[in-house]
């Protein structure tokens, strides 16, 4: 189920997708997926789970209360599994060349304090979702 905006029948923009109304969308599998799923806490619910492995944050989960990043940017091969509730998200980007459009962008930059995570999608579409899914809670709906 994407987030892009869609028409109703008036032919006006509906709009996101509210986040409550989504099923948990995982097409993922692996051992990051695993670790996210395993990480959910009693009452929170999975909004999906995103990214396309490359990069240095590999793989985005994003629940009703925070957003789990498996960071692999360490020079020494580790991986970290990190919890960002969303409160604490500063802002959320598209990030794309400047010789491209902005509605293809691929990549999703979430500001933490002053710190800037980027996850590769698999899609427009899918960085669609991600922005869409952190943009509700950022701006209180």
């Amino acid at each position: 189920m994407s987030l892009q905006g869609r028409t109703g029948d008036s032919g006006q923009l509906a709009g996101p997708v509210r986040p409550e109304h989504r099923a948990g969308y995982i097409q993922h599998h692996g051992p990051g997926v695993q670790a996210i799923r395993r990480d959910i806490l009693e009452g929170e619910q999975i909004y999906g789970i995103f990214g396309d492995r490359r990069g240095p944050t590999i793989l985005i989960g994003i629940t009703n209360r925070r957003v789990l990043l498996v960071d692999a940017a360490y020079e020494d091969g580790r991986v970290a599994l990190t919890s960002v509730p969303l409160r604490q998200i500063v802002s959320c980007s598209y990030i794309v060349a400047a010789d491209r459009p902005v509605t293809e962008a691929t990549v999703v930059g979430i500001k933490v304090g002053r710190n800037m995570f980027e996850v590769s999608c698999t899609s427009p579409e899918e960085a669609q979702d991600v922005h869409g899914l952190i943009m509700w809670h950022l701006i209180g709906l």
